[in-house]
């Protein structure tokens, strides 16, 4: 499944469904994947439970944030600490948010001391396009990867020039422009967007838990971003491309000991490829994710977490026959911290040999993986993957994969002072998973079934030392449906999920925190030539905030409305009103989320860059 653009795509996917060879993707970049396996692939033939968010999906949703992006996603739950820019977690599956892999443009990206990415302070606006593979992929990118892979892709070139200003709510103001130019050889790119809001009271207060203060004030964010893209082009025998992603600013919160901090994110990004033959093909990536945040109160300064990651990957794909791929390559991961907070270690490398076999034979498809780690701190690590899909007829298919996968303590978990355990070995997990799929004469739709095992997972003892004590099952089915008639648009989907804790102890068979087991979030958009209305709906049920289960959040749906006038062919004016029936909620126990908000947005993108 995947959320594309359906009145391009729900006849032309159809049409090549069962006369395209497995491993050959068409150049339709909203029918293509390439994050599952490293290569291009139709979403059609992926072998795995996929989503593909486009730009122009998140302009016609008017989204203000990553975090809305992805909330209320297949198989995804977020938890979020006060509004724009606060603290967000990311559950995929019911696994923990350092359980997923985050991309950006091909590099890995998170905090090496927490192990987590912050959400947070990615501008949705920079964003192009967004590929989430659920399921373990350990196997082809190593740590981390437990419960799926997120990869973000910036703004692309596209020639002349674009722009857009909002409003909202809680003083919130917002504005992007872009400029690029596309030749046949060349390409360049520059966007730059400032998002600022004075917010809302982000928590509701308490000396005995959440934020451990009283502070009743407005919690505001500002971020102010860029990206850089430029390439150039041989034919077809080569190309090369760079790319910047840049973000700085600063977000208040409550806390009784930092309620401040300024952030900043760079991911410089350098990829190239060579078409050795008509049969092979080198790429190489290279980058370098910095994530540094200070933190303060009240202006005075408390403490600094610098944390940079440098990667590099050299793959080569071996077209083998017209339906038969092989891809070998390697990996070499640096983390390095800086930080106000001494660590007994301030680096450390990972090197990663992984191949992968895709094939088709008939109506069947079947992908092996295998990969091999050795990391500096816990030693070597081995993970695999197996796959197959059975296409059944022209618009049915099935699919059954089991996969390991396993993630690395961080430098938290290893260090930090007088709270750490240098001892700890990676936490392991096996999935297995059954899906069916297929395609109606208006659109698509999937349902999935998985359970996945997790062990050594790492959890604290009473003295909030780390230990591998927890194990966890989590069971789960998702289902998504997508149509488009006429002029309406609609898609829904729905999520069950049972993550319990299955280690000894007190909270044996408990819920896993903050993790919901019924989630839903409906769509329905209709057009009326210029102008189009819709509205969105997303709920959950009643969610545990802690381990033990004696916090409960209740269950919740929010409702949101859209509106959309164009003006000619080159300007839009957007309006919503989301949380429309002012509903109170909460992901955090005593954090607030948003009231009823308005916002207005006019865009101007000529007809060209279409």
């Amino acid at each position: 499944m995947s959320r594309i653009p359906l009145r391009r795509s729900a006849l032309s996917v159809m049409c090549c469904v069962c006369s395209m060879p497995v491993l050959a993707a068409e150049k339709d970049s909203t029918d293509v994947i390439v994050t599952a396996t490293r290569t291009e692939q139709n979403v059609d033939n992926v072998i795995a439970s996929v989503t593909v968010i486009t730009r122009e999906d998140i302009e016609r949703r008017q989204l203000q944030s990553l975090q809305d992006v992805l909330r209320g996603e297949v198989g995804i739950d977020i938890t979020n600490q006060g509004g724009l820019g606060k603290f967000t977690s990311l559950f995929m599956r019911g696994a923990s948010p350092g359980h997923i892999l985050v991309l950006v443009d091909g590099v890995r990206v998170g905090n090496a001391t927490s192990g987590t990415t912050s959400f947070e302070y990615i501008p949705v606006d920079q964003i192009e396009r967004i590929e989430i593979v659920r399921g373990p992929r350990s196997s082809i990118y190593g740590s981390d990867a437990i419960s799926g892979v997120i990869q973000i892709f910036t703004r692309r070139a596209t020639p002349g020039i674009s722009t857009s200003v909002g409003v909202a709510s809680d003083e919130t103001y917002r504005g992007t422009a872009s400029v690029g130019l596309v030749e046949d050889d060349y390409w360049f790119n520059l966007t730059a967007d400032r998002l600022q809001t004075d917010g809302f009271n982000s928590c509701r207060g308490s000396f005995d838990d959440a934020c451990f203060t009283f502070e009743p004030d407005r919690d505001g964010y500002r971020n102010t971003s860029g990206t850089v893209r430029a390439g150039y082009r041989w034919g077809e025998a080569a190309d090369v491309e760079f790319s910047t992603l840049y973000a700085k600013g600063k977000s208040q919160f409550d806390g009784g000991f930092q309620n401040e901090a300024e952030f900043r994110q760079i991911i410089p990004t350098l990829r190239g490829r060579v078409r050795v033959s008509d049969a092979l093909t080198l790429k190489l990536t290279v980058g370098d994710s910095h994530d540094d945040v200070d933190s303060l109160y009240n202006g005075e300064f408390r403490s600094e977490f610098n944390t940079e990651k440098r990667t590099g990957t050299l793959q080569a794909d071996w077209q083998i026959t017209q339906t038969q791929l092989l891809t070998l390559g390697g990996d070499y991961i640096d983390d390095r911290i800086e930080s106000s907070t001494e660590f007994d270690r301030t680096n450390r490398d990972n090197t990663g040999l992984f191949g992968v076999y895709q094939a088709r034979f008939g109506e069947h498809e079947i992908e092996l993986s295998g990969r091999y780690d050795d990391n500096e701190q816990f030693g070597s690590h081995s993970s695999g993957n197996v796959g197959w899909k059975w296409h059944v007829s022209p618009t049915l298919a099935l699919t059954a994969t089991y996969g390991s996968a396993f993630r690395a303590p961080t430098f938290n978990d290893l260090y930090y002072p007088g709270f750490s355990n240098p001892e700890l070995d990676p936490e392991n997990a096996d999935n297995y998973e059954l899906g069916l799929s297929g395609r109606v004469p208006l659109g698509r739709w999937s349902i999935n079934g998985f359970v996945t095992h997790i062990d050594d997972m790492i959890d604290l003892n009473s003295s909030f030392v780390p230990q591998n004590v927890a194990e966890a099952r989590i069971r789960g089915i998702e289902t998504f449906t997508e149509l488009a008639f006429d002029r309406w648009l609609f898609d829904f989907n729905y999520s069950w999920l049972d993550p319990r804790n299955r280690g000894d102890g007190p909270n044996f068979d408990n819920l896993l925190q903050r993790r919901a087991r019924h989630s839903a979030r409906a769509q329905l958009m209709r057009s009326f030539g210029t102008f189009s209305l819709g509205t969105e709906a997303r709920g959950q049920g009643k969610r545990y905030n802690d381990a033990a289960n004696t916090v409960r959040l209740g269950s919740y749906v929010v409702a949101d409305l859209l509106g959309e006038v164009k003006l000619g062919t080159d300007w839009v004016i957007q309006a919503k009103v989301a949380n429309v029936l002012d509903r109170d909620y909460e992901t955090v126990y005593l954090y607030n989320e948003p009231d009823r908000t308005y916002s207005l947005t006019v865009r101007y993108s000529p007809t060209a860059l279409k």
